[in-house]
């Protein structure tokens, strides 16, 4: 287990022992440095998946915390690793024509993909993602950390700090991993994944800029990404999905609905409540699919699927619930659905989506999220990146695997 701990004197007489610990100190670089720096090696390994993206025949993959490898997905059955963005604190995507939108821990950076091979920030949105804050000096940002192994007392007062502050530390027992700190139109937009934290619709970019809230950006000029509003949007915020003229805001107690009839300033009609546990939401014209998994951040004992009526997404009602093991992303292409839970993925054929009929399941390690369209599978998962054809539902095929190195 991971502890990150602001220590006070209170502590200072409950010593009862000692620990063996790794401790992570971050290591800061000026901004201006990294953005000069952000071709980086398109040979670099992936070393943790994270959100997925794609556009045309590119898939843009985050590689957690440390930027965005960019591949060629022309051929499926060689997709070919063709860039690399070097964006420390990167965990989040979306694109809009040429320019990509990615988070720099708590900056917003646009960034022009003409040429992947050689991009160019074209504009900056300092500070708007407050939930990553790294320190008070906003002209550098971590991209390293310093590890050390050491013996702490049990209860005793430990150096002074706080995640994402200068000064912190980090203490993970050993063997633990470093904690992670918290070709058409120029208006055509890719396609995130289910657990995506930022979308674009239009002219507006909107986000959770921190848990409790819905951020707002303005993106009509990428020169210039204007913030228009960060409003409260809830509580423990965990993903969007946009739905014609609404965001469904998944968070660890329900779904938000927000209207965009003003794109800038975003409305909350309605929620719809469920027990505390992980949530992320898709949607169709008609239905909304919504899977709970119980886990150490999210809380909560319910492990499941639930179907609710879209029709009119403002007075969404629960319709059916499907028991699961740990489901997570979930992704839809005409009558199938596919659904990342525990040791794999499972496929549904949702015709009738109170009736859902279980085809196969696909065996891979650890899934987290799907991206589904025109018979294409993708699934990213611990281990890497999969990708299936899925013409016939029943026999599915596997194209290709990009390892985690």
């Amino acid at each position: 287990m991971m502890v990150s701990v602001l220590y006070t004197a209170c502590l200072k007489d409950r010593v009862k022992g000692t620990e063996s610990y790794t401790m992570y100190t971050p290591v800061y670089t000026l901004k201006s440095s990294v953005l000069a720096a952000i071709n980086g090696n398109a040979n670099q390994p992936v070393a943790q998946v994270g959100q997925i993206y794609t556009k045309g025949n590119f898939i843009y993959l985050n590689d957690v915390n440390a930027g965005i490898h960019v591949i060629d997905n022309s051929d499926p059955t060689h997709p070919v690793q063709t860039a690399f963005l070097n964006i420390p604190g990167n965990m989040n995507i979306a694109i809009r024509g040429n320019i990509l939108y990615a988070d720099m821990y708590e900056d917003l950076l646009a960034i022009d993909i003409s040429n992947p091979h050689q991009v160019r920030i074209t504009g900056t949105l300092w500070g708007f993602f407050t939930g990553r804050y790294t320190g008070s000096d906003s002209n550098h940002v971590i991209t390293s950390w310093n590890k050390k192994d050491t013996i702490v007392q049990v209860g005793a007062l430990a150096p002074q700090g706080w995640y994402g502050v200068p000064g912190t530390v980090f203490y993970a027992l050993n063997g633990a991993p470093v904690p992670a700190a918290s070709e058409a139109a120029a208006t055509t937009t890719g396609t995130a994944g289910s657990t995506a934290t930022m979308t674009l619709i239009g002219d507006y970019l909107y986000a959770i800029p921190e848990e409790h809230s819905l951020g707002v950006v303005n993106v009509t000029d990428s020169s210039q990404p204007a913030k228009i509003q960060t409003t409260a949007g809830g509580f423990d915020l965990e993903t969007i999905f946009p739905l014609q003229n609404y965001l469904l805001v998944g968070s660890k107690e329900g779904v938000f609905i927000y209207s965009i009839a003003n794109p800038g300033q975003p409305v909350q009609p309605s929620e719809f409540k469920h027990g505390t546990a992980c949530d992320p939401v898709i949607a169709d014209q008609d239905y909304a699919y919504v899977t709970l998994h119980e886990g150490t951040n999210c809380g909560g004992t319910a492990n499941e699927l639930d179907v609710l009526s879209a029709q009119d997404i403002t007075q969404a009602t629960l319709l059916k619930t499907y028991p699961m093991t740990s489901p997570s992303g979930l992704g839809k292409d005409g009558s199938l659905l596919f659904v990342c839970d525990g040791p794999g993925v499972r496929v549904f054929n949702a015709a009738d989506p109170t009736n859902l009929q279980q085809l196969t399941e696909l065996n891979v390690s650890n899934p987290s999220d799907v991206i589904a369209a025109n018979h294409l599978l993708m699934v990213v998962t611990t281990g890497g990146l999969y990708q299936y054809d899925y013409t016939d539902p029943t026999h599915i095929t596997q194209l290709s695997y990009l390892a985690v190195k």
